[in-house]
Parts: C-alpha cells; structure tokens; sequence
C-alpha cells in the first residue's frame, strides 16, 4: 500500500517517493516483497499517483500500479481496490516500512494460515499498532491498547485457503460504511470469530519506519551505516 499522503512526514510528496540513499521508500518495499518470494508484485497509489506510478515501471515495468481516488479514507479502502480480484494466497505490507533483508527470510519460514507478523523485542510508542496474544493467536490489535505483548510490524499474511474467509470479513466491516477503517480492523473482526490469526515472529534484526522527519533521518543514518542489511541499496542505479 502506497496511497498515502505522508502529511506527518512534511515531504511535500507521496511518501512512497520519499528517498533514502537514491531510492523511493517504495522500491524498498518492491525489493523485499519479491525478496519472500511474490511472484506478482502489485502497488496501490492515491496522492501524486502518477509520479509514482511512473517511478513504479521505471524500476520493474511488471509491477502491477493500481489507483485509489479514495487514499484520504482509512487504509482498508486502498486494499480494497485490489483485494476482489486476488484469488491466491497475498503478504500485505506498507510502503513507509523498511525490513533488512534477513527479515525477509524469517517472512518466508512462516508463510501459512492468516498471520500478523509482530515482534517482541522493541519499546513501543503511542503511534505503534500493539497486539494482545495468547498461545500464539491474536487477541486484540489497536494503537490503544493499555496492555500488549507483541508490537505489529505491518505485515499481514493470507494464504489462498482462508482467503474466503479474509474477504467475507472484509464484508462484514464495510456494512457500517465506516471512512477510517484500517487492514488491521479485518485481522480484529477475524479474532473475535472464526480460526483466528496467528503471529509471526521477526524479532532479532530490527526494521525502520518513516512516519514523522525524525524518523526520517533516523533510517537515513542507519541505511547508511549498514548498506548491505537493506535491500537495492548495492545494486540501484
């Protein structure tokens, strides 16, 4: 998901094409996707989309770029604007996420049932999505959680036998034609009812998050620092 307007960040653009060491924020998200092995890659614009777009099939012309008119809405309706035409198994992630590349290996090991991938060995803010679990199943996902035990590292996975159930779900959120409804409102209704979702654990490398300047110059630093623990950083050109 790449809609965004980046409002908090102050760039003046999508964050989706913010750059750090020459990329957009968004090709690291390409790069690790394709890293846990997607064999099709599909990104959904909204605010600046056909800058983005273009900078999308400049970097692997493939890449499926799709538009949501409707990005100043929660994000749900963004993966709204493809989720009815999936019919295999997905890993949904966010552009404004950066994973190192041994995440993407520990991403692969876990690829069954609908997973929540979280960790468990970083201080959470106000802004960070918590997850209450018990015996490895999600038990309440919110940014207001008083008390959690696991922090969402924005990557949901589906595998293509629970899809239907991920979609009828979907359905259910959409009767009350609520604007700010978010992904992680599916993985709250699916664990009040039914099987549930699992957690995934990617503890023990650490990941980047660009929401505010701060953050910003944060990653800068660190990718930086620690170039070939991120992807495309060697190779983009």
């Amino acid at each position: 998901m790449a809609a965004g307007m980046g409002l908090r960040l102050g760039a003046g653009t999508t964050k989706a094409l913010v750059e750090i060491e020459g990329m957009p924020l968004c090709y690291y998200a390409i790069d690790f996707l394709k890293a846990v092995g997607a064999s099709k890659v599909i990104v959904i614009g909204g605010c600046d989309f056909e800058k983005l777009k273009n900078r999308v099939l400049e970097y692997d012309h493939d890449i499926e770029v799709v538009e949501n008119p409707d990005y100043k809405k929660g994000n749900l309706y963004t993966f709204l604007k493809v989720l009815p035409k999936i019919d295999s198994s997905f890993l949904l992630c966010n552009t404004d996420h950066i994973y190192k590349r041994a995440i993407a290996d520990k991403v692969r090991e876990q690829l069954d049932g609908i997973k929540a991938f979280c960790d468990f060995d970083r201080e959470l803010g106000d802004d960070d999505m918590k997850v209450w679990h018990n015996s490895g199943k999600v038990s309440a996902i919110s940014k207001k959680l008083s008390e959690y035990n696991a922090g969402y590292v924005g990557l949901t996975y589906c595998d293509i036998s629970r899809l239907d159930e991920y979609k009828k779900c979907t359905d259910k959120l959409l009767v009350k034609k609520e604007d700010n409804l978010v992904v992680e409102d599916v993985m709250r209704k699916l664990s009040e009812e039914g099987e549930g979702v699992d957690i995934g654990d990617i503890s023990g490398h650490g990941w980047l998050e660009v929401d505010f300047p701060e953050e910003l110059e944060r990653a800068k630093k660190e990718i930086a620092r620690h170039r070939g623990d991120f992807f495309g950083t060697d190779t983009y050109k």
